[in-house]
């Protein structure tokens, strides 16, 4: 038995070859060999110093691998009552956004009932309102579980949902989407650049089956208006009735305007409108599509800083700010630069590499993420650009 060290740096001794060791700043760091099977060992001391009320890091630095050991955070308070409230405001926010939504094309039928060319929903304000309430917040509930489900797998201490409710807002055409998502907050970072994908992927993954199921269903609830019977005698850009009809802010995801005029075709004759899930369905689309920018610790951010490392993703969380300026979204632009400046902390085994099986799963991401996003915003704000520099 070694005497005269302390608890820490023997269980450290205990999985790594020891080069040096230096205690700065309340934290002692060693600079170890690398070896075989790094990290089953930075796992079994992970395990050995829990108990201890301590977290390795595992950083490589000038050509050389440093395992540092800080404090482990305290364990904070459960809010429990915040959460239910959060909750509830969204459910309340939600309501009211698919009331307001049902109302407006309530209305718009009243003045011409005779413009459907395939009934679909019927607009009821109540029912929709608790129907696209109840299918978005199941898709967001969904991502949100995907996450804690992948931090329990990989032992990382995790809050429960914190939903985060918006004002329901109808102005002009454009409606709010009536919530802004919702968050899990962890105590410590992921054991490894696995358990980090695995925490970023497992929310869009889970919430994109259901957004797909209640999709499907939304299909078959859509109605069909017959444009000329809408807005006789004028064009589409200056039809009141047309105009009214409530839509997002963002368009349609690239995925679901294909799926939309895959099912009921392009006629400039026909107009669409979306029933309560298909709202709720695009918005869950559009919120996977957001999540999945590869910027600060988004889910897309963990996902980028577990397959590319610490430089590719600060490239990404510009190249995301820039995305979200494209699609007219300024304040969440704003917001997400905000938070660039705290960085990402990274897992805590940033030495070993990523297994292949994340690596093509990372593949599929991208995929998801480009099917995702509203092109339309895209190739509108281009063709002003060019019509710009044309003049």
């Amino acid at each position: 038995m070694a005497y005269g060290l302390d608890p820490v740096e023997l269980a450290v001794r205990r999985h790594f070859v020891v080069q040096e060791v230096h205690a700065r700043e309340g934290r002692t760091s060693f600079v170890v060999s690398e070896g075989g099977q790094l990290r089953e060992r930075f796992r079994a001391l992970r395990r050995d110093l829990e108990p201890l009320g301590s977290l390795p890091l595992l950083r490589r630095a000038q050509g050389r691998v440093w395992l540092h050991v800080v404090p482990r955070p305290p364990r904070g308070n459960s809010r429990r009552w915040l959460a239910a409230a959060l909750f509830l405001a969204t459910v309340a926010t939600t309501f009211a956004t698919g009331y307001l939504a049902s109302q407006r094309f309530q209305q718009v039928l009243s003045q011409v009932p005779h413009a459907v060319l395939r009934a679909g929903y019927w607009p009821n304000p109540w029912v929709d309102g608790l129907v696209f309430s109840a299918a978005l917040l199941g898709i967001l509930l969904v991502h949100e579980l995907g996450h804690k489900l992948a931090a329990r797998v990989h032992g990382i201490e995790a809050s429960g949902p914190y939903f985060i409710p918006f004002p329901p807002l109808l102005l002009g055409s454009e409606m709010s989407l009536g919530t802004m998502g919702a968050v899990i907050f962890s105590r410590h970072p992921a054991p490894d650049r696995d358990g980090l994908f695995d925490l970023g992927a497992s929310g869009p993954l889970a919430g994109l089956v259901v957004a797909l199921g209640v999709l499907w269903v939304g299909l078959e609830r859509t109605v069909l208006l017959d444009l000329h019977a809408l807005c006789p005698g004028l064009r589409p850009e200056t039809c009141g009735p047309l105009l009214a009809l409530p839509r997002f802010p963002f368009g349609l995801p690239w995925f679901v305007d294909r799926v939309v005029t895959w099912r009921y075709g392009a006629s400039p004759d026909v107009v669409a409108y979306l029933d309560p899930l298909l709202d709720a369905a695009v918005i869950g689309f559009f919120v996977t599509a957001v999540n999945l920018l590869p910027a600060s610790s988004l889910d897309g951010g963990h996902v980028t800083r577990a397959l590319l490392g610490d430089r590719w993703h600060r490239v990404g969380s510009y190249v995301a700010v820039l995305l979200l300026f494209l699609m007219g979204l300024w304040l969440m632009a704003v917001l997400l630069l905000a938070l660039l400046s705290r960085g990402h902390p990274g897992p805590m085994d940033d030495v070993s590499p990523p297994s292949p099986s994340r690596v093509w799963t990372g593949v599929l991401l991208l995929g998801v993420f480009v099917l995702s996003l509203p092109w339309s915003n895209f190739l509108l704000l281009f063709r002003l650009l060019s019509e710009f520099v044309l003049r």
